[in-house]
């Protein structure tokens, strides 16, 4: 079971740093610019511009964006640099180190000083680490999966994912409800009745991954009685968002039913998913 890390969660927008920031160009009377029409680069720029403009005037929260805006360019090492320069009074530039240093982005691989950063987000009491708590739990949860960072434990690594699951919550780390799903299907014994609930759990709150799952679950009856209905409900839709697995096994199940017109056409968009 491969895993990465869960992303920064944000408490508002979705939206990267960079679709806000360039939202603001938009507004000619706000920014006495032309509307539309800049480049990536140079959207980049004007933000860098801004922000920077925005810590000389003493905008906490400035330091944190800019750090972010280079996390999500790419730019790991200059990320690197400005949430360290924050990291004691900022939870969220906190979280990101130590996910860079789990991974080694922008820096040398460091599992223990991702875990040691994890666990002090874990156990704050402060209001503004609370949105980062579940998911800060399930990184740490996947650190006893991979024995990275700490001592490998497949009790701890569940337990961990249980509270960030939190039965199901929305709201808490759906990338946990997942990896429980797929945790039960792959644990000795294993206990597909729970792998099909956190699959549902998740697909519900928005996983594309366990929509899939769930389709081949339905498919050939594991966790959960055979029912074709849904399991094509499950793996078309699936498939119509992207998920290249739920494709290959529309392709297999219409293929194996000699409906090779529906096959053929599940398999030229399987192919062009895979080539784009």
């Amino acid at each position: 079971m491969k895993l990465s890390s869960e992303a920064l969660p944000r408490r508002r927008s979705s939206e990267t740093v960079l679709q806000t920031i360039s939202r603001t160009f938009s507004a000619p009377e706000q920014q006495g610019a032309e509307t539309g029409n800049y480049s990536h680069t140079g959207l980049f720029a004007r933000a860098e511009e801004l922000l920077a403009k925005r810590i000389i005037d003493g905008d906490p929260l400035a330091y944190f964006l800019q750090g972010q805006l280079y996390f999500e360019e790419g730019w790991y090492e200059e990320a690197l640099t400005q949430f360290e320069k924050i990291k004691e009074t900022d939870f969220q530039a906190l979280y990101q180190l130590g996910v860079m240093y789990y991974d080694g982005l922008g820096t040398k691989e460091d599992p223990e000083k991702g875990v040691e950063y994890m666990k002090i987000i874990i156990n704050s009491n402060s209001p503004k680490a609370r949105h980062l708590k579940y998911a800060a739990a399930y990184n740490l949860g996947r650190s006893y999966f991979e024995g990275c960072g700490v001592k490998h434990s497949d009790k701890e690594a569940e337990r961990l994912w249980l509270i960030a699951a939190d039965h199901g919550n929305p709201k808490a780390s759906v990338k946990a409800q997942s990896t429980l799903g797929m945790f039960y299907s792959t644990s000795n014994p294993k206990d597909l009745k729970k792998a099909f609930f956190w699959h549902s759990e998740a697909c519900g709150n928005g996983s594309l991954e366990s929509q899939g799952i769930l389709g081949v679950m339905y498919l050939y009856g594991q966790g959960i009685h055979q029912n074709t209905k849904a399991a094509l409900e499950c793996l078309k839709e699936a498939a119509e968002r992207g998920n290249v697995y739920a494709q290959g096994h529309l392709v297999e199940y219409y293929y194996k039913r000699k409906f090779y017109t529906k096959a053929a056409a599940f398999a030229r968009r399987h192919a062009s998913w895979i080539l784009t």
